[in-house]
């Protein structure tokens, strides 16, 4: 950007921005003029948001494990901003799976995996670009289960682990560039990610120990 230019608003790409932290973070910034752009899963999700934030707030269909929709949203945001880039990607979107690692199904791991790092690695890669042009910032939504792993959560931990394994890498690697990226690692909030949970401990039940 050039030195006599004028900066256009901020922008922001907040995943998982249909309930929970990633709602309450799309909003908080909606409200301190932030143009936001909200990933969303589920078409009556952007209708609900739209009816608590101002015109700036901008819910775009991402499933972060869709790459059709990644690239869409990507062309979405680079035709709003132009030359100025992104300032901040948000990479809050993720699921929750916990149990005892000896009765816990291969693919709810595997789920955990492909949601809480792979998809964020591909939204990640996805949006750099756009990222370096604003010498913007990278937020990861980690967890304290990405620095303790405790009993009954290690599907969940395992991915968060992960997590800041690429949270710290990246860092070190665009730094260059002028990108900066953090992991933030929230306690347990009460979310809809543990009433999803809880379910899905409901069907697996069967095959666990009384012991547990």
């Amino acid at each position: 950007m050039g030195k006599n230019s004028v900066r256009r608003e901020r922008c922001v790409l907040v995943t998982g921005a249909s309930s929970g932290i990633g709602a309450a973070t799309a909003l908080y910034l909606d409200e301190r003029g932030w143009r936001v752009f909200a990933g969303i899963r589920h078409p009556q999700d952007a209708a609900a948001l739209r009816a608590r934030a101002s015109a700036r707030l901008t819910p775009l269909p991402l499933d972060i494990t869709d790459a059709g929709q990644i690239a869409a949203a990507v062309e979405t945001v680079r035709a709003a901003v132009g030359a100025d880039g992104l300032d901040g990607v948000v990479n809050n979107a993720g699921i929750f799976l916990g149990g005892p690692v000896e009765f816990m199904p291969l693919d709810n791991l595997r789920q955990l995996l492909e949601v809480n790092v792979l998809g964020t690695a591909a939204v990640t890669q996805a949006f750099m670009p756009l990222l370096r042009q604003s010498r913007g910032r990278i937020v990861n939504i980690g967890s304290i289960n990405g620095r303790f792993a405790m009993p009954m959560v290690a599907p969940y931990a395992i991915s968060k682990f992960a997590l800041r394994a690429l949270n710290d890498a990246l860092r070190r690697e665009v730094a260059g560039w002028g990108v900066r990226v953090i992991i933030i690692d929230p306690g347990q909030v009460n979310t809809a990610i543990w009433r999803k949970n809880s379910e899905r401990v409901a069907e697996n039940r069967a095959g666990i120990s009384p012991q547990y």
